[in-house]
């Protein structure tokens, strides 16, 4: 059992509620036992009624009863016909307009539109893991591919065909109310120092003057850039070292962002430095002189070290994934989980003074087939979407739990040799269907056929070829790897979207309240909040004026029941909303005296299709805030509940009745 570690205020909050449940479930009985027995009388001592004490009886019953069901209602939870309403997510047609700070959370995709494809590219920016459910698109920005020749510095005149692309994924992301960042990697020939592209060093100030260019062009529509993929990967700086890093890439290149983004018009923008490749077996860059999880201590250290870096930059980043067992491990040293790998570079962050930066994802990714990255996490013999579908659950549950405000996934099978997709790549046009019809089959949802097979497809939209991938070189799959190949979607994409409610698609959505911190948890009390893995996050939705919090319990029964509270306003925290915030939301909420209602969605996730079973929609009674705390009790939760709470006018008092 959970006891929240809150002081005394907290159990304060809950302990009216479960007085209040059990009184209430009292109460009720004793009026049932009463109605049953007013409603059922001795028909040989009770005399014959007229037809008027009839109608009067009838009447009064009814008015009892009526009475009966209201002071029921306002008196505990009740249950709903399941709804049409699944998820709280909105499709706003007008977005919010505000500031992306490190305060902000957001559960989104990495998109990786294709040139050449704009048909393509139109249609997977429609489809509503991109436009529904997303808050934020990642883009990977290959230098040595926007910038192909000196000439192609010209944005205006000679844009390359690539950089033309990432725009327009841009500009379609930003119609849609999402937030923008930009990852940069490789080189081109024309600026390294050896003359040849790739993961390679820069000629002094060049990386500076690419990355003022981009931003220069993108101000006001790239909300945060990422500096570097993978840094403390040799293959991606074969000649260089960490000097070189720090100082040309992360310290140079983040001044030369802020110059531009604070050069009138001034817009808001986040600086972060590169994740860290999991893999143990490969080489590191020079100067970090380890390998796995020592190098990557190391590297957070040699980063931290420099105090001109970190003026420049307002977060450190890590690779969210599944490598090596299933959640993340590198060798079990220092990173023996990816949320461990969270908890190393927090650490580091506080132990130095900087509590306030933050921790940023960088590449995220869960694998979910058989690839040999990926692994058998439930011990069934088998690797597959069900292991996706569980390290989906830990590894999104542990790392928003702890602090962790962004996430990202590939939002689609693609041409990379590992298979990492929310969705399965779509046959948009019907040309794969016409060229291989043997790997396409119909979408049980309708519109574009689903193909079954990894392939490369090359080629405009009118006109491109396909070939099957290589199964010695680049892991194929094939529609055996699908459990349930008529699914637009893998297992893991219902996860990912039920976890997304807490950022709000296009809503602005802010951290509120953060799992165990003093002053400012979650509480989650309560028989259903049961089993060996339990989170619980908490957000607050500025444009909607209210708070939402994801709670997942593997052992809940729907049996029982818990109790909720959090703080009713944003509180001062230890790492987010506080002094060193670029903005200060703290006070916002509901104040004491304020009316409020929970609405809550609680269900199961299939396993084997990723359909909601057992779903049920609900609406609280309504309370007035008391003590600065939202509580609400949850009759019969399942294992995932999502509660909204927001501010209602308070209910009319009713006429006394004239005696």
């Amino acid at each position: 059992m959970f006891f929240p570690t809150r002081p005394a205020l907290l159990l304060v909050a809950i302990l009216p509620i479960v007085s209040l449940l059990q009184c209430s479930q009292t109460d009720q009985a004793q009026k049932n036992a009463t109605q049953k027995t007013q409603s059922s009388p001795n028909p040989s001592s009770t005399p014959a009624a007229s037809p008027e004490d009839n109608m009067q009886q009838e009447q009064q019953e009814q008015q009892e009863q009526q009475e009966q069901q209201e002071q029921h209602q306002h008196s505990k939870t009740i249950p709903k016909k399941p709804a049409k309403i699944a998820e709280f997510l909105y499709d706003t047609d007008t977005p919010a307009d505000y500031q992306w700070t490190t305060n902000h959370m957001h559960i989104g995709v990495r998109w990786q539109p294709y040139g050449g494809r704009p048909e393509n590219n139109a249609y997977d920016a429609a489809r509503p893991i991109i436009s529904k459910y997303s808050s934020y698109a990642q883009f990977w920005v290959a230098w040595s591919a926007s910038e192909p020749s000196e000439q192609s510095t010209d944005y205006a005149k000679h844009m390359s065909d690539y950089l033309q692309t990432i725009e327009q994924a841009v500009d379609a992301c930003i119609a849609q109310g999402l937030k923008c960042e930009f990852v940069f990697w490789h080189c081109p020939a024309w600026a390294a120092v050896g003359g040849k592209a790739g993961g390679v060093q820069a000629k002094e100030g060049h990386y500076a003057a690419f990355v003022e260019r981009i931003a220069r062009h993108f101000k006001g529509r790239v909300h945060a850039y990422q500096l570097a993929h993978e840094a403390n990967l040799k293959m991606h700086l074969n000649d260089g070292d960490m000097d070189y890093m720090i100082s040309e890439v992360f310290t140079k290149g983040a001044r030369s962002i802020r110059k531009v983004y604070g050069e009138a018009p001034t817009a808001p923008v986040i600086i972060s430095t590169s994740g860290c490749s999991p893999c143990f077996g490969c080489d590191t860059v020079d100067g970090l002189n380890a390998t796995g999880g020592l190098a990557i201590n190391n590297f957070y250290d040699q980063l931290i070290a420099s105090s001109e870096m970190m003026k420049e930059i307002d977060a450190l980043n890590l690779n969210v994934s599944d490598q090596n067992d299933g959640y993340g491990t590198v060798d079990g040293a220092y990173v023996a989980s990816v949320w461990g790998n969270y908890d190393l570079a927090r650490k580091k962050l506080d132990d130095y003074g900087h509590r306030g930066k933050s921790v940023m994802a960088a590449e995220s990714w869960i694998t979910w087939d058989d690839t040999h990255n990926s692994a058998d996490v439930n011990g069934d013999g088998s690797r597959n979407e069900l292991d996706a579908y569980l390290r989906a659950i830990t590894i999104m549950g542990q790392c928003l739990q702890r602090g962790l405000n962004t996430m990202n996934f590939p939002w689609s099978d693609n041409s990379s040799s590992w298979s990492m997709g929310l969705t399965k790549r779509h046959d948009y046009n019907g040309r794969i269907k016409k060229l291989m019809p043997e790997i396409v089959i119909p979408s049980k949802h309708g519109g574009a056929d689903i193909v079954t097979s990894k392939v490369v497809v090359r080629g405009n939209d009118d006109d491109f070829e396909i070939k099957l991938m290589d199964e010695k070189l680049q892991f194929p799959f094939t529609i055996e790897d699908y459990i349930d190949p008529s699914d637009p979607n893998h297992l893991h994409y219902y996860i990912w979207r039920w976890y997304a409610q807490i950022s709000g698609g296009n809503d602005e959505v802010i951290r509120h309240a953060v799992a165990g911190e003093a002053g400012n948890d979650i509480g989650v009390f309560g028989p259903d909040f049961t089993g060996p893995e339990r989170y619980r996050i908490s957000s607050y939705n500025r444009t909607r004026n209210s708070f939402m919090v994801l709670i997942y319990a593997s052992g809940a029964t729907a049996k029982h029941w818990v109790k909720v509270a959090i703080p009713a306003t944003i509180q001062n925290g230890w790492h987010y909303n506080n002094k060193f915030s670029q903005q200060d939301y703290r006070g916002e909420g509901f104040k004491d005296g304020d009316s409020y209602q929970a609405r809550i969605i609680t269900k199961n996730i299939s396993p084997q299709d990723g359909s909601d079973l057992d779903a049920r929609y609900e609406e609280s009674k309504i309370f007035t805030v008391k003590d600065g705390m939202l509580n609400i009790p949850v009759m019969q939760m399942n294992k995932f509940t999502a509660i909204e709470f927001i501010r209602v006018e308070a209910p009319a008092e009713k006429p006394k009745k004239s005696e």
